[in-house]
Protein backbone atom coordinates (compact mmCIF):
# COMPACT_ATOMS: atom_id res chain seq x y z
CA UNK A 1 0.00 0.00 0.00
CA UNK A 2 0.88 3.98 -0.44
CA UNK A 3 2.71 5.22 3.04
CA UNK A 4 1.21 8.60 2.82
CA UNK A 5 2.72 9.34 6.06
CA UNK A 6 6.10 8.93 4.66
CA UNK A 7 6.37 10.35 1.24
CA UNK A 8 7.45 13.72 1.63
CA UNK A 9 5.93 14.81 -1.26
CA UNK A 10 9.34 15.61 -3.18
CA UNK A 11 8.14 14.80 -6.34
CA UNK A 12 11.32 12.42 -7.33
CA UNK A 13 8.52 9.84 -8.65
CA UNK A 14 7.18 11.86 -11.09
CA UNK A 15 10.13 13.77 -11.67
CA UNK A 16 12.38 11.11 -12.69
CA UNK A 17 9.79 9.00 -14.23
CA UNK A 18 10.67 8.23 -17.64
CA UNK A 19 7.43 8.90 -19.31
CA UNK A 20 6.09 11.88 -17.17
CA UNK A 21 9.33 13.57 -16.79
CA UNK A 22 7.88 16.93 -15.11
CA UNK A 23 9.92 19.81 -13.80
CA UNK A 24 10.54 19.18 -10.52
CA UNK A 25 7.84 21.95 -9.24
CA UNK A 26 5.29 20.54 -11.05
CA UNK A 27 5.67 16.70 -9.81
CA UNK A 28 5.52 18.06 -6.27
CA UNK A 29 2.58 19.79 -7.03
CA UNK A 30 1.23 16.78 -8.40
CA UNK A 31 2.06 14.09 -5.92
CA UNK A 32 0.51 16.66 -3.54
CA UNK A 33 -3.03 16.56 -5.82
CA UNK A 34 -2.86 13.20 -6.48
CA UNK A 35 -2.98 12.18 -2.39
CA UNK A 36 -5.84 14.79 -2.18
CA UNK A 37 -7.85 13.89 -5.21
CA UNK A 38 -7.04 10.27 -5.75
CA UNK A 39 -7.05 11.65 -9.20
CA UNK A 40 -4.84 12.41 -12.10
CA UNK A 41 -5.22 12.69 -15.76
CA UNK A 42 -1.23 12.98 -16.57
CA UNK A 43 -0.96 9.58 -15.00
CA UNK A 44 -4.22 7.88 -16.44
CA UNK A 45 -2.59 9.42 -19.79
CA UNK A 46 1.09 9.08 -19.31
CA UNK A 47 1.42 6.25 -16.84
CA UNK A 48 2.45 2.84 -18.04
CA UNK A 49 2.44 0.81 -14.94
CA UNK A 50 6.15 -0.15 -14.76
CA UNK A 51 6.46 0.79 -11.25
CA UNK A 52 9.82 2.35 -12.29
CA UNK A 53 8.75 5.06 -9.34
CA UNK A 54 8.89 2.67 -6.23
CA UNK A 55 12.44 2.12 -7.47
CA UNK A 56 13.18 5.55 -7.35
CA UNK A 57 11.19 6.98 -3.78
CA UNK A 58 13.66 8.09 -1.90
CA UNK A 59 11.58 6.82 1.38
CA UNK A 60 10.01 3.73 0.17
CA UNK A 61 6.36 5.10 0.33
CA UNK A 62 5.51 2.99 -2.75
CA UNK A 63 3.70 5.36 -4.65
CA UNK A 64 3.21 3.10 -7.55
CA UNK A 65 0.33 1.73 -5.10
CA UNK A 66 -0.98 5.51 -5.10
CA UNK A 67 -0.69 5.51 -8.69
CA UNK A 68 -2.93 1.57 -9.50
CA UNK A 69 -5.27 3.29 -7.38
CA UNK A 70 -6.05 6.14 -9.05
CA UNK A 71 -5.90 4.09 -12.81
CA UNK A 72 -8.16 1.17 -11.00
CA UNK A 73 -10.74 3.84 -10.38
CA UNK A 74 -10.38 5.18 -13.63
CA UNK A 75 -11.19 1.26 -15.47
CA UNK A 76 -13.76 1.00 -13.25
CA UNK A 77 -15.77 4.14 -13.97
CA UNK A 78 -14.85 3.97 -17.81
CA UNK A 79 -13.92 0.51 -18.28
CA UNK A 80 -11.45 -0.80 -20.34
CA UNK A 81 -11.09 -1.14 -24.17
CA UNK A 82 -11.72 -5.02 -25.63
CA UNK A 83 -8.20 -5.42 -27.42
CA UNK A 84 -6.64 -5.81 -23.82
CA UNK A 85 -9.00 -8.44 -22.38
CA UNK A 86 -7.68 -11.86 -22.93
CA UNK A 87 -10.86 -14.14 -22.74
CA UNK A 88 -12.51 -15.59 -24.82
CA UNK A 89 -16.35 -13.61 -23.43
CA UNK A 90 -15.63 -11.05 -26.05
CA UNK A 91 -15.64 -11.50 -29.90
CA UNK A 92 -12.45 -9.39 -30.37
CA UNK A 93 -8.96 -8.79 -28.24
CA UNK A 94 -5.37 -9.25 -29.54
CA UNK A 95 -4.68 -12.56 -28.99
CA UNK A 96 -8.60 -13.55 -31.12
CA UNK A 97 -7.69 -11.17 -33.86
CA UNK A 98 -3.72 -12.88 -34.05
CA UNK A 99 -5.49 -16.11 -33.99
CA UNK A 100 -6.70 -14.80 -37.28
CA UNK A 101 -3.17 -14.96 -39.17
CA UNK A 102 -2.33 -18.77 -40.06
CA UNK A 103 -5.33 -20.00 -38.43
CA UNK A 104 -5.45 -23.03 -39.03
CA UNK A 105 -1.77 -24.29 -37.74
CA UNK A 106 -2.15 -22.10 -34.89
CA UNK A 107 -5.67 -23.76 -33.76
CA UNK A 108 -3.72 -27.63 -33.84
CA UNK A 109 -1.30 -25.83 -31.84
CA UNK A 110 -3.87 -24.52 -29.30
CA UNK A 111 -5.81 -27.58 -29.00
CA UNK A 112 -2.76 -29.57 -27.74
CA UNK A 113 -1.60 -26.53 -25.43
CA UNK A 114 -5.80 -26.61 -24.30
CA UNK A 115 -6.02 -30.41 -23.24
CA UNK A 116 -2.19 -31.16 -22.04
CA UNK A 117 -1.76 -35.03 -20.60
CA UNK A 118 -1.44 -34.82 -17.07
CA UNK A 119 1.74 -33.80 -15.28
CA UNK A 120 3.20 -32.41 -11.82
CA UNK A 121 5.50 -30.32 -14.15
CA UNK A 122 4.66 -28.27 -17.36
CA UNK A 123 5.54 -25.19 -19.58
CA UNK A 124 3.25 -22.62 -19.51
CA UNK A 125 3.48 -20.73 -22.17
CA UNK A 126 0.50 -18.21 -21.80
CA UNK A 127 -1.32 -15.98 -24.67
CA UNK A 128 1.41 -14.32 -26.55
CA UNK A 129 3.22 -17.37 -27.50
CA UNK A 130 0.17 -19.45 -29.18
CA UNK A 131 -1.31 -16.45 -30.48
CA UNK A 132 1.38 -14.15 -31.67
CA UNK A 133 4.65 -15.73 -31.61
CA UNK A 134 4.05 -19.25 -32.20
CA UNK A 135 7.44 -19.92 -33.54
CA UNK A 136 8.81 -19.35 -30.13
CA UNK A 137 7.87 -23.29 -29.16
CA UNK A 138 9.01 -24.69 -32.16
CA UNK A 139 12.47 -26.45 -30.37
CA UNK A 140 13.13 -29.71 -29.24
CA UNK A 141 14.14 -27.44 -26.30
CA UNK A 142 10.71 -28.64 -24.87
CA UNK A 143 10.60 -31.63 -25.43
CA UNK A 144 10.10 -33.53 -22.42
CA UNK A 145 7.16 -31.48 -20.86
CA UNK A 146 3.74 -30.78 -21.69
CA UNK A 147 3.01 -27.27 -23.25
CA UNK A 148 0.20 -25.43 -21.26
CA UNK A 149 -1.38 -22.13 -22.63
CA UNK A 150 -4.03 -20.04 -24.17
CA UNK A 151 -7.06 -18.10 -23.40
CA UNK A 152 -8.62 -20.38 -21.27
CA UNK A 153 -5.02 -20.37 -18.84
CA UNK A 154 -4.29 -16.89 -19.18
CA UNK A 155 -2.31 -16.03 -16.02
CA UNK A 156 -4.88 -13.05 -15.42
CA UNK A 157 -2.53 -10.42 -15.46
CA UNK A 158 -5.02 -8.12 -17.07
CA UNK A 159 -7.77 -8.44 -14.66
CA UNK A 160 -5.23 -7.55 -11.91
CA UNK A 161 -3.91 -4.74 -13.88
CA UNK A 162 -7.51 -3.37 -14.63
CA UNK A 163 -9.78 -4.65 -11.89
CA UNK A 164 -7.71 -5.27 -8.57
CA UNK A 165 -7.36 -7.77 -6.07
CA UNK A 166 -10.72 -8.79 -5.65
CA UNK A 167 -11.36 -9.86 -9.20
CA UNK A 168 -7.68 -12.05 -9.40
CA UNK A 169 -8.54 -13.63 -6.35
CA UNK A 170 -11.81 -15.08 -8.09
CA UNK A 171 -9.18 -15.48 -11.45
CA UNK A 172 -6.51 -17.29 -9.25
CA UNK A 173 -8.85 -19.86 -7.80
CA UNK A 174 -10.28 -20.59 -10.98
CA UNK A 175 -6.93 -20.92 -12.23
CA UNK A 176 -5.62 -22.85 -9.76
CA UNK A 177 -8.61 -25.53 -9.71
CA UNK A 178 -7.38 -25.88 -13.09
CA UNK A 179 -3.97 -26.41 -12.22
CA UNK A 180 -4.63 -29.05 -9.23
CA UNK A 181 -6.94 -31.16 -12.27
CA UNK A 182 -4.09 -31.40 -14.43
CA UNK A 183 -1.93 -32.45 -11.50
CA UNK A 184 0.74 -29.49 -11.80
CA UNK A 185 2.78 -28.28 -8.73
CA UNK A 186 5.30 -26.79 -10.92
CA UNK A 187 4.66 -24.06 -13.95
CA UNK A 188 8.18 -23.40 -16.06
CA UNK A 189 6.84 -19.76 -17.45
CA UNK A 190 7.84 -17.90 -20.28
CA UNK A 191 6.64 -14.58 -19.52
CA UNK A 192 7.62 -11.80 -17.06
CA UNK A 193 3.61 -10.92 -16.43
CA UNK A 194 2.92 -14.96 -15.93
CA UNK A 195 5.75 -14.47 -13.08
CA UNK A 196 4.65 -11.78 -11.17
CA UNK A 197 1.15 -13.72 -11.10
CA UNK A 198 2.33 -17.54 -9.75
CA UNK A 199 5.65 -16.35 -7.89
CA UNK A 200 4.17 -12.85 -6.40
CA UNK A 201 0.45 -11.78 -6.82
CA UNK A 202 -1.68 -15.33 -6.23
CA UNK A 203 0.58 -16.43 -3.58
CA UNK A 204 -0.22 -13.28 -1.28
CA UNK A 205 -3.61 -13.47 -2.13
CA UNK A 206 -4.78 -17.62 -1.87
CA UNK A 207 -3.70 -19.00 1.11
CA UNK A 208 -3.83 -22.24 -0.52
CA UNK A 209 -2.09 -21.53 -3.70
CA UNK A 210 0.78 -23.39 -4.00
CA UNK A 211 1.89 -24.00 -7.54
CA UNK A 212 5.66 -23.21 -7.95
CA UNK A 213 6.83 -21.07 -10.86
CA UNK A 214 10.34 -21.20 -12.20
CA UNK A 215 11.10 -18.93 -15.48
CA UNK A 216 12.43 -20.89 -18.43
CA UNK A 217 15.48 -18.88 -18.11
CA UNK A 218 16.34 -20.83 -14.86
CA UNK A 219 14.94 -23.96 -16.25
CA UNK A 220 17.83 -23.86 -18.70
CA UNK A 221 20.77 -22.94 -16.25
CA UNK A 222 19.58 -25.68 -13.95
CA UNK A 223 19.88 -28.36 -17.13
CA UNK A 224 23.17 -27.44 -17.96
CA UNK A 225 24.14 -27.68 -14.75
CA UNK A 226 22.62 -31.21 -14.40
CA UNK A 227 24.57 -31.92 -17.62
CA UNK A 228 21.04 -31.85 -19.78
CA UNK A 229 21.81 -28.79 -21.84
CA UNK A 230 24.47 -29.43 -24.44
CA UNK A 231 25.95 -25.82 -25.41
CA UNK A 232 27.94 -26.57 -29.18
CA UNK A 233 28.00 -23.19 -30.36
CA UNK A 234 29.31 -20.35 -28.45
CA UNK A 235 27.08 -16.79 -28.83
CA UNK A 236 30.53 -14.79 -28.68
CA UNK A 237 28.95 -11.48 -28.81
CA UNK A 238 28.11 -8.36 -26.18
CA UNK A 239 24.72 -9.18 -25.06
CA UNK A 240 22.72 -6.95 -22.87
CA UNK A 241 19.63 -7.78 -20.97
CA UNK A 242 15.85 -6.17 -21.08
CA UNK A 243 14.68 -6.70 -17.78
CA UNK A 244 11.04 -6.71 -17.25
CA UNK A 245 8.98 -4.23 -15.34
CA UNK A 246 7.40 -7.41 -13.70
CA UNK A 247 9.98 -8.78 -12.19
CA UNK A 248 10.12 -5.39 -10.00
CA UNK A 249 8.21 -6.50 -7.50
CA UNK A 250 9.85 -10.18 -7.19
CA UNK A 251 12.77 -11.43 -6.16
CA UNK A 252 15.53 -9.66 -6.91
CA UNK A 253 17.51 -13.11 -7.44
CA UNK A 254 15.39 -13.38 -10.43
CA UNK A 255 18.28 -10.94 -12.39
CA UNK A 256 20.37 -13.46 -11.48
CA UNK A 257 19.52 -16.02 -14.13
CA UNK A 258 19.42 -13.87 -17.07
CA UNK A 259 23.27 -13.02 -16.72
CA UNK A 260 24.29 -16.25 -15.65
CA UNK A 261 22.69 -18.13 -18.45
CA UNK A 262 24.11 -15.24 -21.14
CA UNK A 263 27.75 -16.39 -19.72
CA UNK A 264 26.93 -20.38 -20.11
CA UNK A 265 26.63 -19.64 -23.82
CA UNK A 266 29.44 -16.98 -24.24
CA UNK A 267 28.09 -14.21 -24.51
CA UNK A 268 30.16 -10.87 -23.13
CA UNK A 269 27.20 -9.60 -20.99
CA UNK A 270 26.97 -5.62 -20.89
CA UNK A 271 25.01 -3.42 -18.53
CA UNK A 272 23.04 -0.61 -19.80
CA UNK A 273 22.58 2.54 -18.05
CA UNK A 274 19.29 1.63 -16.38
CA UNK A 275 19.25 -2.11 -15.22
CA UNK A 276 17.59 -4.72 -12.96
CA UNK A 277 14.95 -3.39 -10.57
CA UNK A 278 16.16 0.29 -12.30
CA UNK A 279 15.34 -1.20 -15.77
CA UNK A 280 13.74 1.35 -17.97
CA UNK A 281 10.25 0.22 -19.66
CA UNK A 282 10.17 -0.53 -23.30
CA UNK A 283 7.28 1.56 -23.77
CA UNK A 284 4.83 -1.36 -25.12
CA UNK A 285 1.80 -0.42 -22.40
CA UNK A 286 1.14 3.54 -24.19
CA UNK A 287 1.55 1.91 -27.86
CA UNK A 288 -2.72 2.49 -27.82
CA UNK A 289 -2.86 4.81 -25.39
CA UNK A 290 -0.19 7.26 -26.69
CA UNK A 291 1.79 5.53 -29.38
CA UNK A 292 4.36 8.88 -29.45
CA UNK A 293 5.88 8.44 -25.98
CA UNK A 294 5.65 4.99 -26.75
CA UNK A 295 7.82 5.26 -29.36
CA UNK A 296 10.20 8.07 -27.50
CA UNK A 297 10.80 5.95 -24.82
CA UNK A 298 11.47 2.61 -26.80
CA UNK A 299 14.46 5.11 -28.81
CA UNK A 300 15.69 6.11 -25.33
CA UNK A 301 16.22 2.30 -24.27
CA UNK A 302 18.09 1.35 -27.35
CA UNK A 303 19.96 4.57 -26.98
CA UNK A 304 21.51 2.86 -23.44
CA UNK A 305 21.87 -0.55 -25.48
CA UNK A 306 23.56 1.30 -28.33
CA UNK A 307 25.88 2.92 -25.61
CA UNK A 308 27.37 -0.30 -23.84
CA UNK A 309 28.68 -1.03 -27.61
CA UNK A 310 25.75 -4.09 -27.48
CA UNK A 311 25.32 -6.22 -30.64
CA UNK A 312 22.64 -8.04 -29.12
CA UNK A 313 19.50 -7.13 -26.74
CA UNK A 314 18.01 -10.43 -25.21
CA UNK A 315 14.73 -10.55 -23.74
CA UNK A 316 12.44 -12.55 -22.08
CA UNK A 317 9.20 -10.43 -22.82
CA UNK A 318 7.67 -10.47 -26.42
CA UNK A 319 6.31 -7.16 -25.84
CA UNK A 320 9.79 -5.81 -25.20
CA UNK A 321 11.08 -7.53 -27.93
CA UNK A 322 8.60 -6.63 -30.44
CA UNK A 323 8.38 -3.01 -29.17
CA UNK A 324 12.24 -2.61 -29.13
CA UNK A 325 13.31 -4.65 -32.35
CA UNK A 326 12.94 -2.24 -35.09
CA UNK A 327 14.78 0.45 -33.32
CA UNK A 328 17.27 -2.05 -32.23
CA UNK A 329 17.58 -3.12 -36.15
CA UNK A 330 17.81 0.56 -36.83
CA UNK A 331 21.15 0.78 -34.88
CA UNK A 332 22.53 -2.84 -36.31
CA UNK A 333 21.47 -4.28 -32.76
CA UNK A 334 19.88 -7.48 -32.99
CA UNK A 335 16.77 -8.73 -30.84
CA UNK A 336 16.40 -11.90 -29.79
CA UNK A 337 14.17 -13.96 -27.37
CA UNK A 338 15.90 -15.74 -24.77
CA UNK A 339 14.84 -19.25 -26.43
CA UNK A 340 16.43 -18.14 -29.78
CA UNK A 341 19.57 -18.11 -28.29
CA UNK A 342 19.86 -20.98 -26.29
CA UNK A 343 17.96 -22.75 -29.96
CA UNK A 344 21.70 -21.22 -31.54
CA UNK A 345 23.58 -22.26 -28.54
CA UNK A 346 22.32 -25.70 -29.01
CA UNK A 347 22.97 -25.60 -32.88
CA UNK A 348 19.26 -24.97 -33.60
CA UNK A 349 18.68 -22.84 -36.36
CA UNK A 350 15.18 -20.57 -34.68
CA UNK A 351 12.94 -19.14 -37.05
CA UNK A 352 13.19 -15.39 -36.01
CA UNK A 353 9.87 -14.30 -37.07
CA UNK A 354 9.39 -12.11 -34.32
CA UNK A 355 9.15 -8.61 -36.70
CA UNK A 356 7.67 -10.41 -38.98
CA UNK A 357 4.65 -11.87 -36.97
CA UNK A 358 4.81 -8.50 -34.69
CA UNK A 359 4.08 -6.40 -38.38
CA UNK A 360 1.58 -9.24 -39.78
CA UNK A 361 -0.25 -8.79 -36.11
CA UNK A 362 -0.41 -5.00 -36.54
CA UNK A 363 -1.79 -5.09 -40.04
CA UNK A 364 -4.25 -7.69 -38.91
CA UNK A 365 -5.49 -4.78 -35.85
CA UNK A 366 -6.20 -2.50 -38.56
CA UNK A 367 -7.35 -4.38 -40.85
CA UNK A 368 -10.30 -5.77 -37.73
CA UNK A 369 -10.89 -2.02 -36.81
CA UNK A 370 -11.20 -0.87 -39.92
CA UNK A 371 -14.30 -3.61 -40.46
CA UNK A 372 -15.30 -3.04 -36.77
CA UNK A 373 -14.70 0.48 -36.14
CA UNK A 374 -17.18 0.65 -32.72
CA UNK A 375 -14.27 -1.57 -31.38
CA UNK A 376 -12.46 1.39 -30.29
CA UNK A 377 -15.28 3.11 -28.53
CA UNK A 378 -16.20 -0.31 -27.04
CA UNK A 379 -15.87 -0.70 -22.61
CA UNK A 380 -16.06 -3.88 -21.14
CA UNK A 381 -15.79 -4.32 -16.71
CA UNK A 382 -15.51 -7.54 -14.91
CA UNK A 383 -17.06 -7.72 -11.52
CA UNK A 384 -17.60 -10.80 -9.48
CA UNK A 385 -15.76 -12.68 -12.15
CA UNK A 386 -18.34 -11.95 -15.01
CA UNK A 387 -17.20 -9.76 -17.87
CA UNK A 388 -20.32 -7.15 -19.22
CA UNK A 389 -20.00 -4.46 -21.89
CA UNK A 390 -20.41 -0.60 -20.80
Amino acid sequence: MFNEETCQRCGTCLEQCPFLQLPIETAKEEISKMIETRNSRKIIKNCASCSYCNAICPTGSNPYALIREIRLKNYRDNGVRSLGLITEDIPHNLMSIALEINKDEKQRELNKYENPPKSSKMFYVGCGIPYCFPDLTQTKLFGDLPLLGGMEYCCGGYIHSYFGEDESKIKGLELYEKFKTLGVEKLITFCPGCDAMIKGVYPSIIEEFNVEGQTIIDYFVEKYHQGELKIKKKINQRITFQDPCPWRNLDRKMYDGPREFLEIIGAEVVEMKHNKEKSLCCGAPLIISNRSLATKIAKERISEAKHVNAEVIAHICTGCLATLSEHATENNINSYYITELAQMAIGETPALKILENTKNLNKQIIKTLSKNPKLIAERYTIKNGKISRL
